[in-house]
């Protein structure tokens, strides 16, 4: 069989180029972080073969990297899987340096976002018969459907032609224009055309339909570069928890741990992803992993006997996980509903790992389904791909729908502590800022007003409030909200 030399030996751009291929596949704005072969050893685990652009990398962060590259374990017996992770940037001075002292980047949030395309091929010169690579893009940008889009086309091409792809790759990222927020570029990409929409910040929400209309090759790819990835249609991976999304979306607003358990990285990081997504514009005010191993150097930071963080979003599929986390208040497990004849078919052919798919919590719901999209959904389950992909994207507009009519009556109050010209000008000495927020007015204000939420009733409505007063996520909304009413009152004054 002939192997395909999977090296980046001779690989080799100059200073200038590698900064400009560091706008997008690095922390800031020239940041250090490289494409990725590795490949999984038998007898030792998962290790990186080679790294370009050079790295320094500590022994944890390269640990962390090579095990979270790399599925718990393969769902095939040869094929390509795509996935992401996301892991903390580390102390150099924690243990060795992997690779040489290329300069240490600095992130936007402290993290590292990994992009791996993991293939499975045989191989007679192996011990168990076959070969096992992952290709793997990291980057400090959150911008999951833009690395998914060239990690997917890639990986294979890597895989097929060696390290002429890569370079090559490298070669289209560093002719790109710069990631500017609030623009839409094209980005040439191995024979793509991709026109990428970048949001004025991480926590603006990207509509499908904002897309500008334009001519299309065969060839162009249309996205927006901060959502989930549209395909395949995460809808697939709900099926078995239609009736719950509701719930899960409260609980993603209200703070809430969440467990996702799922077959593969490939399901749990598109999920986590997609919940991600339906916070905004909400600001993140927890963690969350789109595929989190037990190598992982936070480990035991975030698994542990301990009430898990707020706003912690796991995605897991070592069926460790199950066991650890039984005390989590709220977990997810994705897949499609086991039917009593299937599940007998399945326990007869193959050992289930893990919790059935389904929705296991202690929340209790303060708002009411819509029935008629949960029918789209159910029938979508058993339909085309098509409707599968028109499904997903009208359940995403739902939840995002919701979360921006949760703040409307937190807008509307926003507006009566903001001061007056008048007000603005007759206290030149201390900046313009928000009066103070208080929570009777407020709920004074909501009880005059109401909220477009559908709640069950108007004590639902309140305690929902109460709530997400109490989260850290409203601190952080408040925040914002006041730094963008104190830029505007000084430029009046």
């Amino acid at each position: 069989m002939h192997r395909t030399r999977l090296s980046l030996d001779g690989l080799a751009m100059g200073p200038e180029k590698v900064a400009k291929l560091r706008r997008w596949m690095i922390s800031l704005v020239t940041g250090n972080y490289p494409l990725l072969p590795l490949n999984f050893d038998l007898e030792v685990g998962p290790k990186i073969t080679s790294v370009y652009p050079t790295l320094s990398l500590s022994h944890a962060e390269a640990q962390n990297i090579a095990f979270s590259s790399f599925p718990d374990s393969s769902q095939f017996d040869e094929g390509s899987q795509t996935h992401s992770f996301r892991i903390r940037i580390r102390d150099p001075t924690e243990g060795e340096i992997w690779g040489d002292e290329a300069p240490r980047p600095a992130t936007i949030d402290g993290f590292i976002y990994g992009f791996s395309c993991f293939t499975r091929t045989k191989d007679d010169s192996s011990k168990r018969g076959y070969q096992q690579t992952s290709t793997v893009i990291l980057t400090h940008l959150a911008y999951p459907s833009l690395f998914y889009t060239l990690i997917s086309r890639l990986g294979p091409s890597f895989m097929t032609h060696g390290g002429p792809m890569l370079e090559a790759a490298c070669h289209n990222i560093s002719s790109w224009p710069d990631p500017v927020p609030g623009t839409n570029v094209e980005l040439g990409f191995l024979g793509t055309v991709i026109h990428a929409e970048i949001p004025e910040a991480i926590e603006t929400q990207q509509s499908m339909s904002a897309l500008p209309p334009g001519r299309m090759g065969e060839s162009d790819v249309q996205i927006l570069v901060s959502i989930c990835p549209p395909e395949p249609p995460v809808l697939c991976h709900f099926e078995a928890v239609i009736s719950h999304l509701w719930s899960m979306w409260e609980c993603l607003v209200l703070s809430e741990p969440l467990l996702v358990f799922g077959s593969s990285p490939a399901a749990t990081s598109i999920a986590v992803w997609w919940l991600r997504d339906l916070l905004r514009p909400i600001p993140l005010s927890g963690d969350f992993r789109p595929f989190f191993t037990i190598h992982d150097a936070d480990h035991t930071a975030l698994v542990n006997p301990r009430l898990p963080q707020a706003g912690l979003i796991l995605g897991v599929t070592n069926p460790f996980f199950e066991r650890a986390c039984k005390h989590w208040p709220h977990i997810l497990s994705l897949g499609r509903q086991r039917t009593t004849q299937a599940t007998k078919s399945e326990k007869r052919n193959s050992v289930l790992v893990g919790p059935a798919p389904g929705w296991k919590s202690t929340h209790k719901r303060y708002t009411s389904r819509n029935h008629a999209l949960m029918k789209q959904l159910e029938q979508a389950c058993h339909g085309s791909e098509q409707s599968q992909r028109q499904a997903s994207e009208a359940l995403r507009q739902h939840f995002t729908s919701r979360t921006t009519a949760l703040l409307v009556p937190l807008q509307r109050y926003l507006q009566s502590l903001i001061p007056t010209p008048s007000e603005s000008r007759s206290n030149l000495k201390v900046p313009g800022r928000l009066k103070p927020f208080s929570d009777a007015a407020f709920f004074a204000s909501l009880k005059a007003h109401g909220s477009p939420l559908p709640f069950k009733s108007t004590g639902k409505q309140r305690e929902f409030y109460e709530r997400w007063l109490r989260t850290p996520a409203f601190g952080l909304w408040l925040a914002r909200q006041e730094e963008v009413v104190q830029r505007v009152l000084q430029g009046l004054t």
